[in-house]
């Protein structure tokens, strides 16, 4: 990867689900388009899908495009990246948050994942899209407009909670260690009080 050159990180997930060969294309077509074949570079993370992987890989893109399989340093490649495309997932998008980049969200589960999209577009941390070509033109507009860029990384670090698994393990641990001594039933009643303990 080119350090002066901004890049998107493309994720479809550990079974590199999704639209991700349309969403790939669509978006380095768009920022080729508007900002030429130095104004923009993707990561593909393709998870275990290795069909998909070496497909991506054949073809000839107008812009760089590194391909990745499945990786285990997830969140080395978005500190690397200026935004991220991505599905709904939690995980992803706490991760993302926690490092401060833009997400482009590209689809989500119905029931469990519909909150985060709200989450994300409702904090100006990003925008959601299922249609790929929306996709790309919203990306090129990030990249174009680094205020906007910039505006974006700093609602999405916002909204980060780094330290949230040492919070849960705090809760969890103050209950185990507090639970038999609850004369009042605080926590029976809001195990989340044990934080303030």
């Amino acid at each position: 990867l080119d350090p002066s050159v901004p890049v998107a990180l493309l994720i479809g997930g550990g079974d590199g689900v999704g639209k991700l060969e349309a969403i790939t294309k669509s978006v380095s077509q768009q920022l080729y388009e508007r900002l030429g074949p130095n104004g923009g570079q993707l990561v593909v993370i393709c998870g275990k899908n290795e069909a998909l992987k070496n497909k991506l890989l054949s073809q000839d893109w107008p812009i760089p495009v590194s391909v990745q399989g499945f990786v285990r340093n997830m969140s080395e490649w978005i500190s690397a990246s200026d935004a991220v495309v991505t599905k709904a997932g939690p995980g992803t998008i706490a991760e993302t948050c926690i490092r401060g980049k833009p997400i482009l969200l590209s689809s989500f589960l119905p029931g469990q994942e519909a909150g985060n999209v709200t989450f994300v577009t409702n904090n100006d941390a990003g925008f959601f899209s299922v249609r790929p070509a929306q996709i790309g033109q919203k990306l090129a507009s990030w990249f174009q407009d680094r205020d906007l860029l910039d505006m974006l990384s700093e609602n999405s670090r916002r909204l980060g909670k780094p330290n949230a698994t040492l919070e849960i393990a705090k809760v969890i641990g103050h209950y185990a260690l507090y639970r038999d001594n609850d004369m009042n039933g605080v926590f029976a009643k809001n195990p989340f009080a044990a934080s303030r303990v």
